[in-house]
């Protein structure tokens, strides 16, 4: 008999700071009370993850500042040495204190040059940053694994 081998999962955490916000009202409010709107983020990585992502965000937010996001974006950088780009698909929602909250897992087969073979899943919070450049940061905490 052989030995099945296993899998090794890593779990890192990396601080995101929201470097470029630019937001677009693609449909106005009506009866509904929501509206649609695509956001662009650059974003800038440290901690296990040094990178920076390029995110587009297509949103429903709701009169009451709550709503809900999907989003793709390309990371380009360092995961915990190795370095290359990988891409991510995201969902979240924002609840009533202006919290973003959600998880992204990365797009299988979308890992380049040391990345290749890449899998894994976030979970993320962004929050109002008043220190901030756009007013925003967030953190991570990523658990990843290469394909054998």
């Amino acid at each position: 008999m052989s030995a099945q081998k296993t899998v090794s999962h890593t779990t890192t955490q990396s601080k995101v700071e929201v470097a470029k916000y630019l937001r677009e009202v693609l449909d106005h409010t009506d009866d509904s009370a929501m509206t649609v709107v695509e956001t662009r983020l650059e974003e800038n990585f440290s901690g296990g993850l040094v990178a920076k992502g390029i995110a587009t965000h297509l949103r429903i937010e709701r009169n009451d500042g709550t709503g809900m996001l999907t989003c793709y974006e390309r990371i380009t950088g360092s995961l915990d040495g190795r370095t290359g780009s990988f891409l991510l698909q995201a969902s979240g929602f924002t609840d009533r204190h202006h919290a973003v909250h959600g998880r992204w897992e990365i797009l299988e087969g979308s890992g380049t040059g040391e990345l290749a073979g890449l899998r894994g899943y976030a979970a993320f919070a962004a929050m109002p940053d008043k220190s901030a450049k756009t007013g925003w940061s967030a953190d991570t905490s990523l658990t990843y694994w290469f394909d054998q």
